[in-house]
């Protein structure tokens, strides 16, 4: 004879096997450094010369290194568009975006520390280009929130 307290602790039990930790979603970090690389180059691309340009070419060349290191292949830039300080803040703004976000997805020392400093250079380019552009240079604590 079953009695109700055996089939209560039978549906704890099975029900308890069927917790445990979700499974995490596996990343791949080339696919994932291969997106930064683009908006990195959209940067690049948006600043017509100059120092600025110099920077943005510099941080495409250290995420290109880091996708070589996890197995990608750079791809080309993407066709010139506009350039100028607009078209500069928007590129900025949308790579620093991006950097924020993929901060939670890849791991390893080696990706934060190429994720911390994209976040910063795009953060201070955007403040810059705001500053120019006659905003407020700091419109937002929090680094990555749309302008």
């Amino acid at each position: 004879m079953v009695t109700r307290r055996a089939l209560l602790g039978a549906g704890a039990l099975a029900l308890l096997a069927g917790c445990g930790p979700p499974e995490e979603a596996k990343v791949d970090p080339a696919a994932v450094l291969d997106e930064q690389l683009r908006v990195t180059q959209a940067v690049a691309s948006a600043y017509a010369g100059g120092a600025e340009r110099r920077n943005a070419e510099a941080r495409v060349k250290l995420v290109e290194d880091a996708l070589r290191d996890a197995g990608g292949t750079p791809g080309a830039a993407p066709a010139a568009g506009a350039t100028g300080a607009t078209a500069a803040l928007a590129a900025e703004s949308a790579a620093l975006r991006a950097h924020v976000a993929a901060v939670g997805e890849l791991g390893g020392d080696d990706h934060r520390e190429l994720l911390s400093g994209l976040i910063v250079e795009a953060a201070a380019a955007e403040s810059r280009l705001l500053a120019e552009l006659g905003r407020p240079p700091l419109p937002t604590a929090f680094p990555g929130q749309p302008v």
